[in-house]
């Protein structure tokens, strides 16, 4: 099984489709692209600030390394452990970041595949704006002042 938490803006659009294109899913656990190729993940994600933070652990660390008199090969060894704590930690750092530009977390999905996953999430949401639609109109329904039976008034002729 596969769980992905589910994001969307604050201020979601009002248009139905524009809205689902504005969710997000995040994969929990390991993101092992992250792991491969940490700066085109990051890149992709669009995460500047991690990438920041990312790119200065790295040469640090390595820069760290050197001074303590190890050779390149160590150095190079020591730049794969911000990799590793990345891949580990990418998801986690992908929804702060979404958070950050005021996305929230709606729902949390678990199925087989990523697809199930949208189905399964999508058809909840359908159903949850239909039933908000509903109340919606039933709560205008009530709030409406009721209008009289007869706004015209007669007069009388000449």
């Amino acid at each position: 099984m596969i769980a992905f938490t589910v994001h969307e803006p604050s201020e979601p659009s009002r248009d139905i489709l524009k809205r689902a294109d504005e969710v997000v899913f995040v994969k929990e656990g390991t993101a092992w692209l992250a792991l491969l190729f940490p700066v085109l993940w990051l890149l992709a994600q669009r995460m500047w600030l991690v990438l920041a933070a990312f790119i200065g652990l790295t040469v640090l660390l390595s820069a760290l390394v050197l001074a303590m008199g190890a050779n390149q090969e160590a150095a190079a060894w020591a730049s794969f452990a911000p990799g590793l704590l990345l891949a580990v930690q990418a998801n986690d750092l992908r929804r702060w970041s979404i958070a950050r530009r005021g996305y929230q977390m709606v729902a949390a999905v678990t199925a087989r595949t990523r697809d199930d996953c949208e189905m399964k999430f999508f058809a909840d949401f359908a159903d949850r704006l239909g039933t908000a639609r509903d109340a919606a109109v039933e709560t205008a329904r009530a709030v409406a002042p009721s209008a009289p039976a007869n706004t015209v008034q007669n007069s009388p002729g000449p």
